[in-house]
């Protein structure tokens, strides 16, 4: 597996994370067992958050960790706080995003006693909290900093400018969004530009949108938006067939093509659907090959001109 750094970080993280979202009660083995088959691939980011099963993400991996035998000092742990849903909270009759100095301190240490570790390697808000000057917030990540509860500090789901708000006041060395072939918004609203300028990580989360670019969804022919989905999927076939890979290697290799790094966030509980995804590190596209991959997600020619295309290349 190869390994990749976390922003300005002393840390080397795998090519692709665990997104641990799907790990669930009702399937604790196939959960558990997902991640063992991921530290045995050579993954060593795992990501979670309060609110995945509320609280029930977290216990799982900790303890699959620990059952698994795997060495603390060998992953990279990363969870988040502030989008409070009912029941979370007594204070809280309503969904809500918390992000005040009281609230990221109490969040973690339940974070902590759920996977049952003493420090994340990894913090980050979920969403913006519009109550909460970035300034307090800031100042409670680097409380925890200071405690020695929390190594860094990314964030998930901001925009441009919210990232150059809370930036100003803490150290950022990730960014959480939603990316893929059939969502590329971080591309064209400047997020990837503000990673780079930042020296951050961009971490996709569904770089597979909902499992449709691995191909194996029926899509609904009354949707026009999930029609056009199918569309790009009848199109990216020729080039996964020239490389050899599955359509989800291709779509994920697409993304790690990136400079930043970007490192995609794979969520599943299915130890063969991760093994396939890590069979996309190492895969290289050819330049014009990830252009034209581009042009057929966007739907529309790159700013140079359009040109009919005709799949010709033989390898």
């Amino acid at each position: 597996m190869r390994t990749v750094p976390l922003g300005t970080t002393d840390l080397n993280v795998s090519a692709i994370a665990l997104g641990c979202m799907s790990l669930r009660p009702d399937k604790l083995a196939e959960s558990k067992a997902t991640v063992r088959t991921a530290y045995e691939l050579g993954i060593t980011f795992f990501d979670t958050a309060d609110i995945y099963g509320v609280g029930d993400s977290e216990e799982i991996l900790g303890a699959a960790l620990r059952e698994a035998g795997i060495p603390r000092d060998k992953v990279v742990i990363a969870s988040k706080c502030s989008i409070v849903l009912p029941g979370m909270d007594p204070n809280y009759t309503y969904k809500a995003y918390d992000l005040s100095a009281e609230y990221i301190k109490a969040s973690c240490e339940a974070s902590l006693k759920r996977l049952g570790m003493d420090y994340l390697d990894l913090y980050q808000p979920h969403r913006i909290d519009y109550l909460t000057h970035p300034e307090e917030t800031a100042r409670a990540l680097e409380d925890l900093k200071t405690e020695g509860k929390i190594r860094y500090v990314g964030i998930s789901n901001y925009t441009p400018d919210e990232i150059r708000a809370l930036s100003a006041y803490t150290r950022l060395e990730s960014l959480q969004t939603q990316f893929s072939l059939l969502h590329l918004e971080p591309l064209e609203t400047g997020l990837t530009a503000i990673c780079h300028e930042k020296k951050m990580a961009v971490v996709p989360w569904s770089p597979l949108h909902r499992g449709v670019l691995t191909g194996g969804r029926a899509l609904p022919h009354d949707d026009w938006q999930q029609q056009r989905e199918a569309g790009v999927i009848a199109q990216l076939k020729p080039f996964a067939n020239a490389y050899g890979v599955t359509l989800g290697q291709l779509s994920l290799a697409w993304l790690m093509q990136q400079p930043g790094p970007v490192i995609p966030l794979v969520g599943t509980a299915n130890p063969r659907h991760l093994t396939e995804a890590a069979g996309a590190v190492g895969v290289a596209l050819d330049r014009d090959d990830w252009y034209e991959l581009m042009v057929i997600a966007r739907g529309r020619s790159m700013p140079w001109g359009q040109r009919p295309y005709v799949y010709t290349k033989e390898r």
